[in-house]
Formats: C-alpha cells, structure tokens, sequence
C-alpha cells in the first residue's frame, strides 16, 4: 500500500468549538429492559442488518424481534453536557476550560499557517487549534498517541513515522501551508491519520457553516478519504459530516451516523480531485437533524454536490468541531 502524503492550505470561516476541561461524565445506567416507551419520546430510529435500534432518553436500545421489549445496548452521551461544559453570560456562550477558566466560543476560524515553525506554535487559544491526533502503526491506540502528543508538545520527541508540521517547500499563495503525513494503518487497525482540530468554534441546529480549505494531493501519494470533519464531541465516537474523497477520486459529503449516508455528486457527472495540483474545497451547511438539511460542495468554482438531508445528529445542543485532517481507513 502506498504511503500517505498531503499539503494542505487552510482558510476557512465560520466552523468548528475546546477540550480541556473534560468535564463530561456517564449519565446514571438505565434499565437493561423495557417496555417500548411512547414513540414520541424517541430521538433515533435505526435499522440496520435487519435489528431495530431506538434512541431513547440518551440511551441506545435494541428492539427484540420476539418479545418486543427494548434492551439497552449502550449510552450514547450525558444528558447534562451542555450545563457541566458551557455557560451563557449577556447572550455569549463560554466553554468551560481547566481552571474555571471561561472562553468565550467563536464564530469564525482561520489560519494561513505563516507563524509558525512546529506543530508546538500552532497549539493554544491564540493560534486557534486545540489538539492534533497522530495514530500510526507506532501509535496504534489512544493511550499511544496522546502520550507522543503530551511529549511532543513538551519538546520531549521527535515524530515516529506520522506527522503534522507547518511548510514553505509547496505553498498557494504567502509563504506557509500545512503539511501532513499518514503510514497506511497496520493490520487490525481501523485508519491511521494525521489530523489537527479546534473545539473553539460552537454550532448548533438552525445554523449555516461555510467552509473555505485548498488541497494539494502530491503525485505518486496515496489519496486520502476524510479531509475535513465537523464532528459532535460529545457524543460517543464523535459523530458529525464530513467531507471525504470516494473511491480515492470523487469529493463528497458522508455522515457519520445512522447509516452513515453519502451525499455525492451527480452520477455521469463526477468532477474528479486531481493529484499534483492545488485544489480549493468551498461548503456550505445547514443544520439540521431532519432531512430538510443543506449540503453543498464547490471544487475550484464548480459545483459539484447540491442536496438536502440530515447534517447534524440530533437536535440537542450540542457542539460540533471540525477535524481538517488526513486519514486513511483499511479496506
């Protein structure tokens, strides 16, 4: 398999929320069967290899296809997140950070990687982005990487094969771009990636997200399938939309939840994303947990996705972050 490489140029406005008071804990375990409650206390109903889940009451439930009862599989988020992780003061909303420091969230977000030198410069309020996630075949599990983070941000290693660090060898215009480098993932593993994000930016439903990024795939590099992700972070796993190259060739939308739906371009008329090139990823979202959501993809002035569907996972207030990253996901 080959090896991953990406530059990539960011500018983007109005998206992403901050994760350093990890103030969130479990919700007290419900039963483990019940009786199917009123359906119009339902927040989800899934159907997947022919099993009916319901989410009900921030819990997941399996329906059994013979009693009819409902069996708690497991709890998808803390009923209580928003109080134990945000305040409200004079119509501002601020996260709650380490401390009982209180920041304020923000609207808008960019950075055209110009000041900085390492991935050590880019990391805090000021520059904007609060963490970066380099899982590899050296780093293959949680506690592997966020310990290399802790030491690479106290200047105590050095990158083991995946990487993130600002560039002026290939840039679109100014002097910088962002460089990131992912191994292919090792047996047993799921991806490897190489991402940076921010929690610093705070959307909920009923909002428009933009989303301005330029690409640059090297020839000869692997493509990468997520590269950018706007993700709800309470939630467990992170589920969110994202924008994904499909089949290594086709930009498009994917939602990570439910059954996981993609929003693509038309078929018979595919812009494919070309390699050796900059490429300039425009979106606009609407969100919504109804199919009455907007999603729209622009490449290089084209537009290349024009849908409506299901952008944000439930209707409850809950955070979402994007993850401008490169990952690459085993077949």
């Amino acid at each position: 398999m080959k090896r991953k490489t990406a530059l990539i140029l960011l500018a983007a406005a109005g998206l992403l929320s901050i994760g350093w008071a990890a103030t969130q804990r479990a919700a007290a375990k419900p039963a483990q069967v019940i009786d199917p409650p009123n359906e119009s206390e339902v927040e989800l109903t899934v159907v997947e290899n022919e099993i009916t889940y319901k989410l009900y009451h921030t819990g997941l439930y399996r329906v059994s296809a013979s009693s009819g009862k409902w069996e708690f599989v497991e709890q998808i988020y803390d009923p209580d997140f928003y109080a134990k992780n945000y305040v409200e003061r004079d119509g501002v909303i601020y996260r709650k950070a380490n401390k009982g420091e209180h920041i304020p969230v923000k609207r808008r977000f960019s950075d055209d990687f110009e000041n900085a030198k390492t991935i050590r410069d880019m990391i805090g309020l000021h520059p904007g982005w609060t963490e970066f996630t380099l899982q590899s075949p050296k780093t293959p599990s949680v506690k592997d990487y966020v310990s290399l983070r802790k030491r690479l941000l106290s200047g105590q290693a050095d990158f083991l094969d995946n990487r993130i660090e600002p560039t002026s060898a290939v840039v679109h215009s100014g002097k910088g771009a962002l460089k990131t480098f992912s191994e292919p993932p090792a047996h047993g593993m799921i991806c490897a990636k190489a991402s940076v994000s921010s929690e610093l930016l705070h959307f909920v439903k009923g909002d428009d997200v933009w989303i301005s990024n330029w690409y640059y795939v090297p020839e000869g590099s692997g493509m990468p399938f997520t590269v950018m992700d706007l993700e709800t972070t309470w939630m467990k796993e992170s589920p969110g939309i994202r924008i994904v190259i499909s089949g290594g060739k086709y930009a498009c939308f994917q939602l990570k939840w439910g059954s996981h739906p993609f929003y693509r371009q038309p078929k018979g008329k595919e812009v494919s994303f070309p390699v050796g090139q900059w490429v300039h990823l425009k979106a606009h979202l609407k969100l919504s947990e109804k199919d009455d959501g907007v999603i729209e993809l622009w490449q290089d002035g084209t537009k290349i996705v024009d849908a409506r569907g299901q952008t944000l996972i439930l209707p409850t207030p809950v955070n979402v972050l994007p993850i401008f990253a490169w990952r690459v996901f085993s077949q």
